[in-house]
């Protein structure tokens, strides 16, 4: 009996990055404003499509990198952190946590769908948004989709989708 193989493809480096500050809550306490260089690396496991292709590195990198951008050189608001209070006014947003209070122009913030600003809920939210960008294309060969996020040479964070559950649509 034959196996069947599988394939994956991977794109990192270039300009699969962003500059963000962030901090994050843990334990109680609220880590001190800070950023990173963060880099960003996507892997899609699958078969081969007719065209002898999991998918496409030009369109990986290009979908990759344009939500790269939209988070480059902003704030990373986590919008349902339980910890922190958000005050947003027409032109700014001002954030609570015990004694801290920042305030910050809306127009430099990303309003991130996500309880903590963390690296492994930032590769969360990259490969939701990177699966929601793949929508036009096909994808049923891909099984898996992982993205990881570093915020330093040596340390990075995964997240890890089975796009095998997903529903026939």
């Amino acid at each position: 009996m034959a196996s069947v193989s599988s394939f994956k493809v991977k794109v990192e480096g270039g300009y699969l990055q962003f500059s963000a500050a962030h901090f994050i809550t843990y334990g109680g306490k609220c880590e001190r404003l800070h950023g990173h260089n963060y880099g960003v690396t996507v892997e899609a496991e699958g078969t081969l499509s007719e065209d002898q292709l999991v998918f496409d590195f030009t369109i990986l990198k290009r979908l990759t990198r344009e939500i790269c951008q939209q988070l480059n050189h902003r704030f990373l608001l986590p919008m349902k952190n339980p910890h922190i209070e958000l005050i947003a006014s027409a032109d700014e947003w001002e954030i609570r946590f015990g004694e801290k209070r920042y305030v910050l122009p809306r127009a430099e913030v990303v309003e991130l769908p996500i309880d903590n600003s963390t690296a492994e809920r930032l590769a969360e939210y990259i490969a939701q948004e990177l699966l929601e960008a793949l929508t036009p294309y096909n994808t049923l060969n891909i099984h898996t989709l992982t993205v990881g996020v570093s915020e330093a040479p040596t340390q990075i964070a995964y997240c890890h989708l089975d796009l095998r559950r997903r529903l026939p649509g």
